[in-house]
């Protein structure tokens, strides 16, 4: 398989075409909304949308949203992240671990408005893409929040998030949304193809496909890891469950080299539980109120541990436990 082109250098974008319509119009009018939001569950192509939209503003409305042209010149100054006049905030990486760190620094955040009052270097707009902006502490967002109420002329904020009630209210009321749906087999089909990507002969992939709820990027994350395999003996646990077996899968996944491994599964446990959620609403199950309480239970842990680096293997332990208990 392909390694995965970056969002800044995808010239690609399948199945958000109203997100991309509004937006070019918006431009085109004269009268574009200085700041927006672009909310949508992970992998479904938020931070390509943003370099997208990124591509047609410097380019002058020349690369058209979902059909970059990598050789135009703004092109290749955004794809190579070298463009003057366009500042990217996202999570660093720990020097110590290696891995992303949980939160954006504040004061990372803050060169964000001196950045937008500088006068452009092309003579044209300046932008500052926030990727994961819910990953911004509450001074973090208390600094864009201001050069949200003030913004420069021609300047341009452009955020994405999965989890939009994580940033202040009154940075939401003050952004134009571009709220993102998953992607239709189809979209998600050329998606894949253009990363190369064929399942035609993997005996998985209607599972890849179902447990990936059209998400491209978190199907291609499934089949980067071992996550498969090991959903499949967690599935298994849970039918017949066994303690012993729980901490011989906490050990493995508790590790600190599969950290994308943990991310995987983490993902998968609390899908498990949206998807239980959702059978118990439709059959009009009376433990729909307990199935709520025990995935926002595990949601709420999961998010503690990573936020205060508590220990994965004991939360993944808990979690699995807490499943088993109320099944």
């Amino acid at each position: 398989m392909l390694e995965p082109l970056p969002p800044q250098q995808n010239p690609h974008l399948f199945g958000h075409d109203a997100a991309a319509s509004r937006f070019m119009t918006a431009f085109q009018s004269g009268r574009m909304h200085h700041a927006w939001l672009i909310t949508g569950m992970e992998g479904i192509g938020k931070t390509t949308l943003a370099y997208h939209m990124a591509h047609y503003v410097m380019s002058g409305g020349q690369n058209i949203i979902g059909a970059v042209n990598p050789a135009q010149p703004a092109a290749r100054l955004i794809a190579a992240e070298a463009h003057p006049d366009m500042f990217v905030l996202r999570r660093a990486l720990d020097d110590k671990s290696g891995e992303l760190k949980d939160s954006i620094a504040a004061e990372d955040a803050r060169q964000i408005a001196p950045f937008l009052r500088r006068t452009a270097t092309h003579g044209g707009w300046r932008i500052a893409l926030i990727d994961e902006a819910h990953r911004l502490n509450r001074h973090g967002q208390n600094a864009i929040l201001k050069i949200i109420e003030e913004p420069p002329r021609n300047s341009l904020i452009i955020m994405t998030v999965t989890a939009a009630g994580a940033l202040l209210p009154t940075i939401r009321s003050r952004c134009s949304l571009l709220a993102l749906q998953p992607l239709e087999a189809l979209a998600l089909q050329q998606a894949l193809d253009s990363q190369g990507i064929n399942l035609d002969d993997n005996s998985d992939a209607a599972q890849l496909i179902d447990l990936a709820q059209g998400s491209a990027g978190f199907l291609m994350r499934l089949l980067q890891t071992e996550a498969l395999e090991f959903y499949g003996e967690l599935q298994s646990l849970l039918n017949q469950f066994s303690m012993v077996k729980l901490h011989q899968l906490a050990d493995r996944i508790g590790k600190k080299a599969d950290g994308e491994l943990y991310d995987v599964i983490v993902r998968l446990i609390i899908d498990h539980g949206r998807r239980e959620i959702v059978q118990a609403s439709q059959a009009g199950q009376g433990s729909l109120a307990q199935k709520l309480a025990v995935w926002d239970k595990i949601r709420n842990l999961f998010n503690q541990t990573d936020y205060a680096r508590l220990d994965r293997k004991l939360a993944f332990v808990q979690a699995v436990t807490t499943l088993h208990q109320a099944a």
